[in-house]
């Protein structure tokens, strides 16, 4: 039987798909992260057991083999995290991925290869190896890929040829941020077309990924004026503000709680910046924020009184500190 190889753009369209075993190649973090959660897609997350192992690890087979064979009692299904900190093949790597391709299982293995060069996957892996696996690669989708996904994705009141053609020229080279502001039209809940092409204009709302690297480096500056953009240009932009706040808090509170953070949207080369946050905050003082969270929230709902803006850069400032 024959691995299956696709690109991540096409795989995310699928409405359905029935293999068990998964590999994400490529640099493209957004398509990565976004085909992880696209491969637990229709599967009960809360019941669903976790388990992360490293293909480096001397003990990685037997400890496979340990999960895949028993499932609790309290969980329909499990799913395996399989990540790879080397960025060549070896004899001894190729025998683990012949183990997890052939291996027979109804559980989930998704396997990260992200060191990996194209060519090195393709020839000692998916050329050379027989199974029933899916490849997906995250590696960036050329113009014509792009066009597609956006003709295919874009909501109707944008969906014309001279949107897509903004966008294409807007976000060369970069089809992280494009995939972002997309995000921020559904968290937003914007539904016509001049509000959404500000968002996509608006370098404010561009730049708000940037705001958890300028805390992690104690810049309190950049990370205001960023605040200080999404301010002027959209000050409905708070909602998203309160939704990017609560998803970095609480990436930082399981960062302190020795828990994983990739299922939050962390792409890899983000952790770096959580980390340095979570080494000078307690978990007290983490408590403290996320009750400021739940009250510049309702602030902005109008439940309370007050501006929420003032909040969220006091908020900004002590994480800064």
């Amino acid at each position: 039987m024959s691995n299956k190889q696709i690109k991540a753009i096409k795989f995310l369209a699928e409405s359905k798909h029935e293999s068990a075993k998964y590999f994400l190649y490529g640099n493209e973090h957004a398509l990565c992260y976004k085909s992880r959660s696209h491969c637990l897609k229709n599967l009960d997350l809360q019941s669903l057991e976790k388990i992360y192992l490293n293909l480096d690890d001397d003990n990685f087979e037997p400890l496979l083999d340990q999960h895949l064979m028993s499932n609790s009692l309290f969980n329909e299904k499990k799913v395996v995290f399989v990540s790879m900190n080397k960025n060549r093949l070896n004899k001894d790597l190729i025998r683990k991925f012949k183990k997890i391709i052939e291996c027979e299982s109804e559980n989930l293995i998704i396997v990260e290869l992200s060191n990996l060069v194209k060519k090195t996957i393709e020839k000692e892996l998916i050329n050379s190896l027989e199974g029933n696996a899916m490849f997906i690669d995250c590696f960036p989708p050329f113009e014509s890929e792009i066009k597609n996904f956006l003709e295919f994705n874009l909501p109707n009141y944008l969906n014309r040829k001279e949107n897509i053609q903004v966008f294409l020229e807007l976000y060369e080279g970069n089809f992280s941020a494009l995939l972002n502001d997309l995000d921020v039209l559904k968290i937003l809940e914007i539904e016509d077309e001049e509000t959404a092409m500000g968002v996509f204009s608006n370098n404010g709302n561009k730049n708000n990924f940037k705001l958890i690297e300028h805390i992690s480096n104690q810049d309190k500056a950049l990370a205001l004026s960023i605040i200080d953009s999404m301010r002027t240009n959209d000050r409905n932009s708070v909602a998203l503000l309160i939704w990017i706040l609560s998803r970095d808090i609480n990436a930082i509170k399981r960062l302190l709680e020795g828990k994983n953070i990739k299922t939050l949207g962390i792409w890899e080369n983000q952790i770096q910046w959580y980390k340095k946050i979570s080494s000078r905050i307690t978990s007290k003082g983490l408590e403290k924020i996320i009750n400021e969270i739940n009250i510049i929230d309702r602030k902005f709902k109008g439940v309370l009184k007050g501006d929420p803006w003032n909040g969220i850069k006091d908020i900004v400032l002590r994480l800064s500190a």
